[in-house]
C-alpha cells in the first residue's frame, strides 16, 4: 500500500490517514499484513509534516517507510512510542530519500502493476510472491525485494 505521489498534497493528509485505517481493517478482516510507504511522518500529530495515522490506522503494516519528495522533504519520525510500537509489534521501519541518495522507492514500477485497490491517494499492488525483506539494523541497511 503507498501514497501516490503524483497526487499528493499535505493539506490531504487527514483524508488518507482515514482511507489507510479502514484499508487496514481490510487486511486485518483477511489476516493480512501488509509495505506501507509514504511521505511525510508517520503518525505525526501536524498534518503537514505527515499522515497523522494512529497506531490501529496501520497495525496490520508489517513495514512502514517514510520517504521524501521534491519540496516535501520532512525529517523522519523520532517519536518514542512510534517506535516502541515497531519494536513491539516487529515492524520493519525505513526512510527513503533518493533527492539525498539515501535509499530508493521504485514508484513507477508499482504505478505500472494493476491495482488492487486505487483511490485519488493510495494505491494497493499485489506481488505473485511473497515479499523478501532484509533489514539489518547495526548497519542501517535494509530492502524490500521483489522476485
Amino acid at each position: 500500500m503507498y501514497v501516490k505521489s503524483s497526487s499528493f498534497s499535505p493539506s490531504k493528509n487527514h483524508y488518507i490517514a482515514r482511507e489507510i485505517e479502514t484499508l487496514n481493517k481490510e487486511f486485518g478482516c483477511r489476516n493480512e499484513g501488509y509495505v506501507l510507504v509514504g511521505p511525510g511522518r508517520w503518525g505525526s500529530e501536524d498534518y503537514f509534516l505527515g499522515i497523522p495515522v494512529k497506531w490501529q490506522f496501520i497495525s496490520n503494516a508489517r513495514v512502514i517507510v517514510e520517504t521524501a519528495l521534491a519540496g516535501y522533504q520532512i525529517e523522519p519520525s523520532q517519536g518514542t512510542h512510534f517506535f516502541q510500537n515497531l519494536t513491539s509489534f516487529r515492524v520493519g521501519y525505513f526512510t527513503v530519500n533518493e533527492q539525498q541518495q539515501d535509499g530508493v522507492f521504485n514508484e513507477s514500477l508499482l504505478d505500472s502493476m494493476d491495482a488492487e485497490y486505487e483511490s485519488e491517494h493510495v494505491r494497493i499492488v499485489k506481488f505473485e510472491n511473497p515479499l523478501d525483506i532484509k533489514i539489518n539494523g547495526l548497519k542501517g541497511k535494509g530492502a524490500v525485494i521483489a522476485e
